[in-house]
């Protein structure tokens, strides 16, 4: 949470000082890729997210589902569904945008010595950092962390869409 606050904050004062806004318009669609870091108490591995897809409600405000797989690791492939909101996405200088991320995830696991399977749903906080190539080609940095009652994660995502 103060992750979260922390860059809504510094969001707001980078804000002030950019004139050009995000070139997304509501309506608009964005599809990408990108390679996950997840780790935890029982989790320490890689992994891909394809696709990522992004509908912008207003320049600003998007959401995001996406599909994250992890490759085996200790006996466990793992894989995740998110979708997430970006509430807000704060313009800086340079093309570079911040914005915190809050959504639902549900996470899969597959225990491949012991034959067992096990699902849980739960929260994701965060926050990430894009930076816009072109008009349209932008890449992204984002931290989540993923929140249940009996199995927490924190995810870090590097990745590059296209804005339809």
């Amino acid at each position: 949470m103060t992750i979260c606050a922390a860059v809504l904050s510094f969001g707001s004062v980078c804000a002030q000082n950019y004139e050009d806004y995000s070139e997304a318009e509501a309506g608009d669609w964005a599809i990408g890729a990108g390679l996950n870091l997840a780790s935890g108490k029982s989790i320490t591995n890689f992994g891909f997210q394809l696709p990522r897809l992004q509908y912008y409600f207003h320049s600003n405000i998007r959401v995001e589902a996406s599909f994250n797989y992890f490759f085996k690791s200790k006996e466990c492939i793992d894989w995740d569904i998110d979708l997430d909101v970006h509430p807000y996405i704060f313009p800086m200088k340079y093309g570079l945008h911040v914005y915190p991320v809050v959504g639902l995830a549900f996470w899969h696991r597959k225990q491949t010595e012991i034959e067992k399977n096990w699902g849980r749903v739960g929260v994701n906080i965060g926050a990430g950092f894009q930076y816009d190539i072109t008009e349209r080609l932008f890449c992204n940095l984002q931290y989540k962390y993923f929140i249940t009652n009996d199995f927490s994660h924190s995810n870090f995502n590097v990745g590059i869409a296209y804005r339809l």
